[in-house]
């Protein structure tokens, strides 16, 4: 039975991590970083982490790019409330927070 939940899970987070990155990658300006071997699961899940919470929550780590000339604080929060809506429209999980992490700014 245990393995059963860890396969759930397991399946549950998938989901999360394609409808947040299809979500932040939907925000002009924004790349969420992918995965480096080539495999279509790790390029769409690289720079999404989810943690479970209690009482149906989650926690939704992205790591982006954006792209020079736009307002990283405007930026962000259009992720946020993107991503939110996506989550919380397709799953049962009510998202608890939406943390993104700007790692470089590229030229246009």
């Amino acid at each position: 039975m245990a393995n059963d939940n860890k396969k759930n899970m397991s399946v549950f987070s998938d989901v999360i991590k394609s409808l947040a990155f299809d979500a932040a990658m939907g925000v002009e300006g924004v790349i969420v970083l992918r995965g480096n071997d080539g495999f279509r699961k790790s390029v769409r899940e690289g720079g999404v982490s989810v943690e479970f919470l209690p009482n149906d929550r989650v926690s939704i780590n992205l790591t982006v790019n954006i792209h020079f000339g736009f307002t990283v604080p405007a930026l962000v929060a259009a992720v946020q409330e993107k991503v939110k809506a996506e989550v919380e429209g397709s799953t049962k999980y009510h998202v608890h927070s939406i943390n993104v992490h700007v790692k470089d700014v590229l030229p246009q």
